[in-house]
């Protein structure tokens, strides 16, 4: 089992309590393809950023669940015919990574040594170099 994530918009059209009836169909279809819903967000009412099916507007829902990855395409297929649900997207959530504890340790120092550098005149200038006027 592999951590997902789903965002999915419902329909603006709905009262709250079919929003949570909807909520209530994706869970269940979580739970029919072999997975677990674990966190639930509803985000609220936002505008899209482009009409989908007539909508203007949609209910985001961002829910976090487990289920394995060869279920994913049987979720996303029952999700494309859902009625209330006009877009969404499942993602694999990475892996919390450990943060490292060692302590890089600092640049070595690096110490420049003076240089001589020769400045040559005109006068100094062997015969090829000197500009003519």
């Amino acid at each position: 089992m592999r951590d997902y994530e789903v965002l999915y918009i419902v329909r603006p059209d709905l009262d709250d309590d079919k929003v949570q009836d909807a909520v209530k169909r994706v869970n269940t279809l979580i739970e029919r393809s072999g997975g677990s819903a674990d966190h639930t967000n509803l985000w609220g009412k936002r505008k899209l950023a482009y009409e989908v099916k007539h909508q203007k507007e949609g209910i985001y829902v961002l829910e976090d669940f487990k289920i394995a990855p060869e279920r994913v395409p049987e979720l996303e297929a029952a999700l494309k015919i859902t009625e209330e649900v006009l877009r969404h997207l499942i993602v694999r959530k990475q892996p919390e990574k450990p943060s490292p504890t060692a302590v890089a340790p600092p640049p070595a120092e690096v110490v420049l040594e003076p240089v001589a550098v020769e400045s040559r005149g005109a006068a100094d200038a062997p015969d090829g170099d000197r500009e003519e006027r």
